[in-house]
């Protein structure tokens, strides 16, 4: 009797054929045991976007499981042959530790074409499993190396000019080491030297393409949109459309805005729910810089949820979203808020009294100058708000146990670590130069208290204003200011910078940014703060960007990005772009550096007036001569929007 093979369709229980056959006479499947070179079939994957995948073999002596590619039958055109054979050759020219390795290619004995590729049968849905093997949506944090590892994959491809176009679970493969290993590019767009290019077609998957795309014009963001979308599925188990007709699902990707991903699943920080809604913008231009800011910025908003779930009675790290210590089970763990002192449940994000952040940002955490008395032990600090070590500056909440336990803001320079003399110099300097805010009589401006030197430090008492920095507030409702808002607070901020430059000699705030402008909780005005002091010459390397602040400002590793690249003399107009950097800031949610200039403030938010976008483009002119001269000139346009 004949013997009989049976074909590996997965359709039924496969066709039979006679001993020998490769390709099955009745469909395109292969054969089981078939040899294809050296290499021999064992059973059925899955299928790619144009082929079907099968476990193989390597002869001996190696032996090794791998995976073949082999080109649908109903997919076999000249066309699609040739980009077969681009898709081998371009995973064979990538050495990247996160992209799927294709060993060999050749074609059959029909010449359908077919890859070789490394063994990996796993995608990312199988890595999150409930006891009973069923699967769960992924926590946050989680995905947090697997993010990393598609998004270096993806920027390593972005960088030679490439576009994968068809980024979903699917594609995003567990290998051996537990490495994600992205996968099929049999959709790639090849950019060259252009930021895009026109197809005239469309391909991807369409529950995962973005608008762009759609149009036949992908991006490098596109990427990035369709990473989020796995993301979000992986984290919630839907996708944010899902529709059956291919028309309706166009339609969503351009006009419908996706519900948040909390929505499915509470458990998700709101930090991370706006980091995936941001990549997913239908406007590209709105989505993350890079493929990698993505990464980075799922990441950080990953560390700031995860501190509201630090256990303060065990220190246990708890997943995100927990209700409870997993550890002791608390979930009143004797936390407060640092503005108000009321009472914090475990994981609460903001205060139930005040509404401010529970953990502000730039909050140092468990530092050893908690309740550490200054002063002869008049001030004792509450909490560091900052501390630095390039400056050598720290700033921090104290109470003024003379004054009823009145909260105030104190702000500590070290002085020169030499002899006696040296550091009796530094404390005259540093005498003399806070003098000069001793001055300052303004409404929007802190008052000094008190000033003394003490130990190796010298010391400055401010008043307390009661409020949250524009930062703090930014990160808190994670969207953009209101025009209004913004209009107003520009306004307020300039007449206190025309004040301080009628002063002799005038005086510059060396770091506008929104960490430094508080607005207070009663009467919602903005209060400036963080003014710098240039070092003593003792210390060259203390606050070096501010010392050579007069005849030069960069972009270095400890100078605010809402300063320009570089002002020659640094006066006002340089205060207007940081002011106005600032405002960029406050109106889009997106902060600097923006590179290789500002782009328009309606790029990133459509709803801004172009009246307000023409003043904040002005001012952020990085030649000086282009930018607004005065204070003055500034401040009419902004009244005359203010008046409209």
């Amino acid at each position: 009797m004949k013997r009989l093979v049976r074909c590996l369709n997965p359709h039924g229980a496969g066709h039979d054929n006679p001993a020998g056959t490769l390709c099955c006479q009745r469909c395109d499947f292969l054969v089981e045991g078939a040899h294809i070179a050296a290499y021999e079939v064992i059973s059925f994957i899955g299928a790619g976007s144009y082929g079907y995948v099968y476990k193989v073999r390597e002869c001996a002596p190696l032996s090794r499981i791998l995976a073949l590619k082999v080109l649908r039958l109903d997919q076999f055109n000249d066309k699609v042959r040739a980009s077969f054979f681009q898709e081998a050759r371009r995973i064979a020219n990538m050495q990247h530790a996160n992209i799927l390795p294709v060993y060999n290619f050749g074609q059959l004995t029909n010449e359908q074409p077919y890859l070789i590729m490394e063994y990996a049968p796993r995608t990312i849905k199988d890595l999150f499993h409930q006891a009973d093997g069923s699967r769960r949506p992924a926590f946050a944090e989680e995905l947090v190396p697997y993010v990393q590892q598609a998004a270096a994959a993806l920027h390593y491809i972005h960088h030679a000019g490439l576009i994968h176009q068809d980024v979903k679970p699917g594609n995003l493969l567990i290998g051996r080491n537990g490495q994600l290993l992205l996968a099929d590019f049999g959709t790639t767009l090849y950019l060259g030297v252009q930021t895009h290019a026109s197809l005239g077609e469309v391909t991807g998957t369409a529950s995962h393409m973005a608008p762009e795309q759609w149009q036949g014009t992908p991006r490098r963001e596109s990427d990035q949109y369709a990473l989020a979308i796995c993301c979000y599925e992986l984290l919630t188990d839907h996708l944010p459309f899902a529709y059956k007709q291919l028309t309706e699902m166009w339609n969503a990707h351009f006009y419908e805005q996706p519900p948040s991903p909390q929505q499915w699943n509470p458990r998700i920080p709101v930090e991370v729910a706006a980091v995936l809604l941001r990549a997913m913008a239908k406007e590209y231009k709105q989505r993350y810089r890079s493929i990698l800011d993505f990464a980075n910025a799922y990441e950080d908003a990953i560390k700031t949820a995860q501190q509201r779930y630090v256990c303060y009675n065990c220190g246990q790290q708890n997943r995100s979203g927990a209700q409870r210590c997993s550890n002791c089970g608390t979930s009143q763990d004797n936390r407060t808020c640092l503005y108000c002192d009321a009472s914090v449940r475990f994981g609460q994000r903001c205060c139930s009294a005040c509404g401010r952040l529970t953990i502000p940002p730039l909050v140092a955490e468990h530092s050893p100058l908690q309740g550490v008395s200054v002063g002869r032990g008049r001030y004792m600090i509450n909490y560091v708000l900052k501390q630095t070590i390039e400056s050598r500056v720290m700033t921090a909440v104290a109470i003024d146990t003379q004054q009823r336990t009145q909260k105030v803001f104190l702000k500590r320079w070290e002085c020169a670590d030499g002899s006696l003399a040296q550091r009796a110099h530094d404390i005259a300097y540093y005498e003399r130069a806070t003098a000069a805010f001793t001055q300052l009589h303004h409404p929007l401006l802190p008052t000094v208290i008190d000033r003394f030197a003490e130990s190796k430090h010298y010391y400055m008492i401010l008043n307390y204003i009661d409020g949250e920095s524009i930062e703090a507030h930014l990160q808190k409702i994670l969207h953009p200011l209101s025009e209004s808002e913004v209009v107003r607070y520009m306004h307020s901020l300039l007449n206190v910078l025309s004040f301080l430059q009628q002063q002799r000699p005038p005086v510059y705030h060396y770091d506008i940014s929104p960490t430094n402008i508080i607005i207070e909780r009663t009467r919602n005005r903005p209060i400036l703060t963080g003014f710098q002091i240039q070092p003593p010459p003792s210390l060259p390397t203390q606050n070096a960007h501010l010392a050579a602040a007069r005849s030069r400002t960069t972009r270095k590793l400890v100078v605010s990005p809402y300063l320009p690249i570089q002002d020659k003399p640094y006066d006002q107009r340089t205060c207007i772009y940081a002011l106005a950097a600032t405002m960029h800031h406050a109106l889009t949610n997106v902060p600097p550096p923006h590179y290789p200039a500002y782009p328009p403030v309606r790029v990133l938010n459509p709803t801004i007036s172009p009246a307000l976008e023409s003043i904040l483009s002005r001012a952020l002119f990085e030649d000086t001569t282009l930018r607004y001269q005065t204070y003055a000139a500034m401040q009419r346009d902004v009244r005359a929007l203010l008046s409209s």
